[in-house]
């Protein structure tokens, strides 16, 4: 038979852990989930992201500062990139690059990153 001292033990256990638990729980809004531009995005700031569709393929025309990509299925998007975009570098793009971006639903380039080697 189990003595009463031993259910005690496993029961006061049982609720440390749980206590411990819940703080673990209530404080995952100040989790990391990743990094961009040298700022760290944190699960409190998902009222941050802006939804977009991601475009992948190469640059296929530049005119000032809209650029059309083509993707892999033929597809062609035009977007406007701008001081606001995010980019890897200050390097200018060129005609030829791969490119891997995020549109949102206006046009606008969120991000913009190229193959090119970045520059120090």
């Amino acid at each position: 038979m189990v003595s009463i001292p031993r259910i005690i033990g496993v029961l006061s256990c049982s609720f440390f852990l749980c206590l411990g638990l819940s703080t673990v729980a209530s404080s995952a809004d100040s989790l990391n989930t990743g990094q961009l531009g040298g700022k760290i995005w944190t699960v409190s700031d998902k009222d941050s992201f802006v939804a977009g569709k991601a475009v992948k393929g190469e640059i296929v025309k530049i005119d000032g500062e809209h650029y059309v990509v083509r993707e892999a299925s033929g597809a062609e998007v035009r977007m406007h990139v701008d001081a606001s975009t995010e980019k890897r570098s200050k390097m200018t793009p060129k005609v030829g690059e791969h490119v891997l971006a995020k549109v949102d639903a206006k046009g606008h380039a969120v991000s913009f990153l190229t193959d090119a080697s970045v520059a120090h």
